[in-house]
């Protein structure tokens, strides 16, 4: 029995458990996260103990079960506009470039792992302000592995703390309504570009294909090698011969595969599927410089 009241038996199992469900590696020092996470699931099933709910889980569970813990054990940290920097590369080259080279007046965008929202949002409204793409037939495609946060951003409803991490205050008064003291709504036009639905990145087919951009970010640090690797095939699936692929600050598509080349656009990187180019020589550990 460890400090946190669980054996090492069933720390193990739940290890086993979420990598097996959602190809998740949960490190030893975050055995603290499991016990806090896991006690709110057996409260709200009743369960008197860790170890009897992880018995459960074990012996009889449920789909229902089986979802709460997946919910409990995934990351869901985001916010607006994350890293700004990335986002001004897409107003001012990247969303520019697609919609003057796409002969379709067509724009398809999947936001992968997306959270509670705030990225596929965030997306919708800056693509409003650009108004380039007007009349354009236009889905932002978000999907998370829990049920929990995607029923949360489809509400489209943020509390005051939620809007104060990263939300312009000219965003917040052109797209948002206050609903209380505490609570703000996104208005429709924001609400109606995006689609979301659950979906798993390590089990599921991509969601749509020929996508013109693809952001997943921070989102492959949590998986280990053969997964990333698994995912990238994926993404790489997903995307359209000219598309975009954004991933988080640190993270590469280096000694993964050879199907993206690295674009620095700013001083922001992004990944293009090189196969689809013709470009059989190049790796991703290229560097090209957009101009």
């Amino acid at each position: 029995m460890n400090c946190f009241g669980l054996t090492v038996a069933d720390l193990n199992y739940i290890r086993s458990f979420i990598h097996k469900k959602a190809g998740i590696v949960l490190s030893q020092d975050k055995d603290y996260l499991v016990e806090s996470r896991l006690a709110e699931v057996a409260r709200v099933l009743g369960q008197p103990t860790l170890s009897t709910l992880i018995h459960l889980l074990k012996n009889r569970p449920t789909h229902q079960l089986e979802v709460m813990v997946v919910d409990a054990l995934t990351t869901n940290e985001t916010l607006w506009f994350r890293d700004k920097r990335p986002f001004l590369a897409l107003q001012k080259q990247i969303l520019p470039q697609i919609h003057k080279t796409k002969t379709e007046r067509k724009l398809t965008i999947w936001s992968a792992a997306c959270s509670t929202g705030q990225e596929p949002y965030s997306l919708a409204m800056l693509i409003l302000d650009l108004h380039i793409f007007h009349q354009w037939d236009t889905t932002i495609y978000a999907t998370d592995i829990s049920q929990k946060v995607i029923q949360k951003a489809k509400t489209g409803i943020y509390s005051q703390f939620e809007i104060n991490r990263g939300l312009p205050a000219k965003y917040l008064i052109q797209y948002f309504r206050q609903i209380d003291k505490d609570q703000w709504v996104l208005k429709e036009p924001v609400k109606r570009l995006v689609r979301f639905s659950q979906h798993n990145l390590l089990n599921d087919p991509p969601p749509v294909y020929q996508v013109d951009l693809i952001l997943c970010r921070n989102v492959l640090i949590y998986f280990d090698v053969e997964a990333r690797t698994h995912i990238l095939q994926q993404l790489y699936k997903a995307l359209a011969p000219e598309g975009f692929l954004m991933l988080g600050a640190s993270e590469s598509t280096l000694g993964l595969t050879d199907q993206f080349i690295a674009q620095q656009y700013d001083s922001s990187i992004f990944y293009k599927p090189v196969t689809k180019h013709g470009f059989k020589d190049h790796r991703a550990s290229s560097m090209a410089l957009a101009k």
